[in-house]
């Protein structure tokens, strides 16, 4: 455990023993600028080779209201911080800690804001749940994970459109480095999107979103993506798309398609169940996968997850169970 560790673990539990009336999942107030939180999750995998256990996720964050037209966030994640597999007493891990997300608000009003700094990309729904304790399963989609960069290092002007009510927009774009290239999925240097989300009711909503990024090796790829919600809060159904098109560096073209739809339901307040099917096809990769999840969640609190889940791929060696728990402090 590096030294980096213990002194933000440290600076986190003399944050929380001075607490008052604190309550989990809400993080500490030091003072009127400055709260801080934090967040975990650990993971069990079982697949057809092994068996292992993950302290998956540690995080650390800070985050405030300078005044009223001004607030920030930044937090810094470990991921894969310590693993152990259980079938052969091998284990690993990084405490390295990176940069998820550090950036400010401005807030001018309900139709024009901006934010600038590294962000989650806002694009669809499952992307912007950035903590696994807030999410419905202990995976995430292939859809968003391979085609687009979930982080963004730039600025995103946002708001609500005047004429049409319920409609929001995302207009965001980046065309430097990011902020921490050793913590995001595809690294890129050019990344520019419009995205759309409209409140129907009180349960439906819907949206789409089209974006360009080109990669560190040359590859420029244009998407189009779309999905839809429905929360009654004893049902929740979820269906998303993205459709890319991909020009490479050695002057070959080629497409991806991937997509998932989830249904949730709450037989209680704190249990659910979830089923979920996955498609997702890179014709330039030649890779294919059809995934179906069925899983379980339980809140005894809403900061605390306990969820477990069996995915069966229709590539054979891939199916495996999870599961995990995690606290947002």
């Amino acid at each position: 455990m590096t030294i980096r560790f213990l002194s933000l673990f440290s600076i986190v539990l003399l944050s929380f023993s001075h607490a008052q009336e604190y309550e989990l999942g809400h993080g500490v107030s030091l003072n009127e600028y400055l709260n801080v939180g934090s967040y975990f999750s650990t993971v069990f995998e079982s697949n057809k080779h092994n068996d292992t256990w993950m302290l998956d996720d540690v995080a650390v964050m800070a985050y405030g209201d300078i005044n009223p037209m001004f607030s920030y966030l930044a937090e810094a994640e470990a991921v894969g911080f310590y693993s152990k597999n259980l079938t052969d007493g091998a284990e690993g891990g990084s405490k390295k800690f990176h940069i998820e997300r550090l950036y400010g608000d401005v807030w001018m009003s309900d139709d024009f804001n901006i934010r600038f700094g590294k962000m989650i990309t806002p694009i669809g729904y499952w992307n912007k749940e950035p903590i696994n304790v807030l999410r419905d399963t202990s995976s995430n989609p292939l859809y968003s994970t391979l085609l687009f960069p979930r982080l963004l290092t730039g600025i995103d002007i946002n708001g609500y459109v005047p004429a049409i009510e319920g409609l929001r927009y995302h207009l965001f774009g980046q065309n430097n480095r990011d902020l921490d290239e050793e913590y995001i999925n595809i690294r890129n240097n050019h990344f520019y999107g419009l995205s759309l989300e409209k409140e129907f009711s009180m349960e439906w909503s819907g949206g789409a979103s089209i974006g360009e990024y080109i990669t560190k090796i040359d590859q420029r790829t244009r998407f189009l993506q779309a999905g839809t919600k429905y929360d009654d809060t004893q049902w929740q159904l979820t269906l998303e798309t993205l459709l890319a098109k991909s020009e490479y560096a050695d002057g070959q073209d080629a497409y991806a398609l991937s997509g998932y739809a989830q249904a949730m339901y709450h037989f209680s307040p704190e249990h659910a169940l979830i089923g979920r099917y996955e498609y997702f096809s890179d014709h330039h990769t030649d890779y294919r996968d059809n995934i179906a999840i069925l899983g379980y969640s339980y809140r005894p609190l809403y900061p605390v997850s306990l969820k477990g889940e069996y995915q069966w791929h229709s590539l054979h060696d891939e199916n495996r169970a999870l599961f995990s728990l995690s606290v947002l402090f």
